[in-house]
């Protein structure tokens, strides 16, 4: 199995983040759920502090404070693969059936 690596994050319109990793694969994340509903993730509430997003040492992870073990908000690399190319998958699936009943 292939262990993806975080290239960059950025915090985009409250609560979404781009997520780029190393291989360039890059895909959004919207925060919504996981912020209205996991008590571990009530810091995001502020937008402020939503906006330090920021990388893991190495690449392995991504979320904030880092630097604060026992206190970190972290995103590891595969589960985030997993769902940015579900997205993928699922908007060309769309556009081709679009295609296609715009065709027939």
């Amino acid at each position: 199995m292939k262990l993806h690596r975080f290239a960059s994050v950025e915090a985009l319109q409250y609560p979404v983040i781009r997520v780029t990793f190393e291989d360039g694969v890059s895909g959004m994340l919207d925060l919504t759920e996981e912020i209205a509903n996991g008590p571990i993730f009530a810091p995001l509430k502020d937008r402020d502090f939503f906006q330090s997003v920021a990388v893991g040492e190495d690449g392995h992870t991504f979320g904030w404070r880092l630097d604060e073990p026992g206190h970190e908000i972290d995103f590891c690399p595969t589960a985030t693969r997993t769902r940015v190319e579900t997205q993928l998958v699922e908007a060309m699936a769309a556009q081709f059936r679009a295609r296609r009943t715009a065709a027939e």
